[in-house]
C-alpha cells in the first residue's frame, strides 16, 4: 500500500508492533495483518496508478497537475522528473515536497545556513541563481542573458550568496593577434542582475575561484576598482538590502574606496561585514565615512583587514560624532592595533554609549593597554559584551580587570581566555558579571553553581552532536600508550 507524502514518516514508526507483542501466543497464527503497510507490494498497480505514471511521463507536454483529484496528484508529485524546464514549474508548482526532490537531486546538501523564513522553492532557486552567476562568463557578458530566467525568479530570491566568480579569458574565436599578453581583471557587471532582483535582503559575495586545479593563475583572485565601483553603483538597485558582506577578498584600499563611494548613498544597510579582505589604515577611514552618515547601520565587522592605529584612530573619532549610526556591534579582532590603536578605539568608549558589542580579541596589547582597558571599564556606561581574548594581561593587568569590574554594574559578558590571568581572577570576574546579569550580589557557591550548570550544557552537546567523534577518540587512546592527567586551566569567565 502506497503512503502519500504527506503522511510523516513518524507515523509508520509508531504504529509498527512492539518486537514484545510480535512474541505473543497466537501472532503467527494471524492471517489479517492490519499493521502492515506491505501487504500489496506483489499486486498488479491499479489502472489509475498506471495513468497517473503515464501523465508523469509526458508531465512537459500535457501539465494535467490540476486537473487530478488529491491522492493522485499526491502520487504524481512523488515521481514527476525533477529535470523539467524552470519556465514549466516555478508558476504550476507550489508544493515543497517536489522542490525539495528537485533539491537533493541536483544539490545534494545544503551547505549554508538556512534563513528563518524559508521554503524548498526559494532555497532551490536562490541556489540555482547561485549557480548561473557563478557560471557566467565576463568575457561573453553572460549577465545581459539572464533576463527570463531571473524574472521567474525575482519573487523567490531574497538572500544572494555568490562563492566565486569566473575571471576574464579570451574567447575561443578572438584571434591570437589580439589575445593581451596580460589578461584584464574583470568579473561580470551585477547591475544588469540586480534590476530583475529587488527584492534581495542579503548578498554574500566572494571574489575568487573554487577547485581551479591545474589552471592556477593569481589573476583568479584579483580584484579591480572598476569591478567595485560597479558593484557599488548595483547595489544602490537593491531597495530592500540590509545586509552586505564581502568576505575573503582581496578588497585593498583603493577598491574599498570605489565601494563606499556607492554605499555612502545607500539608506538601507544594518550590518556591513567585510571581514577577511586587505582594507587595511586607508580603506577603514573610507568605512569610517560611511559609518559616520548612515542612518540605519548596526553591525559593522571589520575583522582581520591589517588596520593599525590610524584606521582604529578614525573609527574612534567618528563614534564620538552626532551623525555617527548607531552601531551596536562593533568587530575588530584579528587586527594588529597595537597600544595605540586599541587606545583609539578606548578613548570613544569612554566617551559614548555605542556600541554595546565590541570584539578586540588578538589585537596586540602592549604592556600598558590592560590598564587603560580597565580604566574604560570602569567609567562606560554601555557596553554589554566585550571580547578581550587572546591578548596579553598577566596577573598585573587581571588586577586591573577585577577592580574595574567591581565597579562596572552594566557589562554583561567579558572573554579573558588566553589573556594569562590568574584563575582566581578569572573567578572574580565571572562572580562580577553575574551580578550584573542579574542585578544582585552572588556568593561563591553561586558562581560555582553556575560553572557546573555550563559544564553540563558542554557535556550534553558533547554526547551528542560529536558522540561519535568522542568515541572515535576514545578507541584510539585506548590502543595508544596512556595519556598523563589533564592539567588545571581557569574557568572562562562570562561564556
Amino acid at each position: 500500500m502506497r503512503i502519500p507524502h504527506i503522511i510523516s514518516k513518524d507515523t509508520h514508526i509508531a504504529y509498527q508492533c512492539s518486537p514484545q507483542s510480535l512474541d505473543l501466543v497466537g501472532e503467527d497464527q494471524r492471517k489479517l495483518l492490519a499493521e502492515d503497510i506491505e501487504w500489496d507490494k506483489d499486486h498488479c498497480p491499479t489502472l489509475v496508478d498506471y495513468s497517473v505514471q503515464a501523465i508523469s511521463e509526458y508531465f512537459e507536454r500535457n501539465p494535467l497537475l490540476n486537473d487530478l483529484p488529491g491522492q493522485d496528484r499526491d502520487y504524481l508529485l512523488e515521481i514527476v522528473s525533477t529535470d523539467l524546464p524552470l519556465e514549466l514549474v516555478i508558476p504550476l508548482i507550489e508544493d515543497e515536497y517536489y522542490w525539495q526532490r528537485r533539491y537533493n537531486d541536483k544539490f545534494s546538501t545544503i551547505i549554508i545556513r538556512k534563513p528563518k523564513v524559508w521554503t524548498w522553492k526559494s532555497l532551490y532557486l536562490e541556489r540555482h541563481v547561485q549557480q548561473i552567476i557563478e557560471e557566467a562568463q565576463p568575457q561573453h557578458k553572460d549577465e545581459d542573458t539572464f533576463d527570463e530566467i531571473l524574472t521567474l525568479c525575482s519573487e523567490y530570491v531574497r538572500r544572494l550568496i555568490v562563492t566565486q566568480l569566473q575571471w576574464w579569458q579570451p574567447p575561443l574565436t578572438m584571434e591570437k593577434d589580439e589575445i593581451p599578453e596580460i589578461y584584464p581583471i574583470a568579473h561580470i557587471n551585477f547591475t544588469p542582475i540586480f534590476l530583475k532582483l529587488p527584492l534581495i535582503e542579503e548578498f554574500r559575495l566572494t571574489y575568487g575561484m573554487n577547485n581551479v586545479g591545474m589552471d592556477f593563475d593569481w589573476n583568479m583572485f584579483k580584484l579591480s576598482v572598476e569591478d567595485c565601483q560597479r558593484l557599488g553603483i548595483a547595489l544602490l538597485s537593491l531597495p530592500n538590502l540590509t545586509i552586505l558582506r564581502i568576505n575573503r577578498t582581496v578588497l585593498e584600499y583603493k577598491n574599498c574606496q570605489a565601494l563606499m563611494q556607492g554605499l555612502i548613498f545607500n539608506q538601507t544597510l544594518t550590518e556591513l561585514d567585510l571581514s577577511n579582505c586587505q582594507i587595511d589604515d586607508e580603506g577603514a577611514l573610507c568605512v569610517a565615512k560611511l559609518l559616520g552618515s548612515h542612518p540605519t547601520l548596526k553591525i559593522l565587522n571589520l575583522s582581520n583587514n591589517c588596520i593599525k592605529q590610524l584606521g582604529a584612530e578614525g573609527i574612534g573619532f567618528t563614534l564620538l560624532q552626532e551623525s555617527c549610526a548607531q552601531l551596536d556591534v562593533l568587530n575588530l579582532r584579528l587586527n594588529p592595533l597595537g597600544n595605540e590603536g586599541t587606545l583609539g578605539i578606548m578613548r570613544a568608549l569612554v566617551r559614548c554609549d555605542i556600541p554595546k558589542e565590541v570584539s578586540m580579541s588578538g589585537v596586540l596589547f602592549d604592556d600598558d593597554t590592560p590598564m587603560k582597558v580597565g580604566k574604560m571599564i570602569k567609567i562606560n556606561k554601555g557596553l554589554k559584551k566585550l571580547d578581550l581574548s587572546n591578548n596579553w594581561f598577566g596577573e598585573d593587568g587581571g588586577t586591573d580587570l577585577v577592580e574595574a569590574m567591581e565597579i562596572n554594574t552594566t557589562l554583561e559578558w567579558l572573554d579573558v581566555r588566553d589573556t594569562d590571568i590568574t584563575p582566581y581572577q578569572a573567578h572574580k570576574i565571572k562572580k562580577f558579571l553575574i551580578r550584573n546579569r542579574k542585578g544582585v550580589i552572588v556568593m561563591d557557591e553561586e558562581v560555582e553553581e553556575e560553572a557546573e550548570c555550563e559544564d553540563d550544557e558542554e557535556r550534553v552537546i558533547k554526547e551528542t552532536v560529536y558522540q561519535d567523534e568522542v568515541a572515535h577518540e576514545e578507541s584510539e587512546n585506548a590502543e595508544g600508550p596512556p595519556q598523563p592527567p589533564p592539567s588545571q586551566t581557569s574557568t572562562s569567565p562570562g561564556q
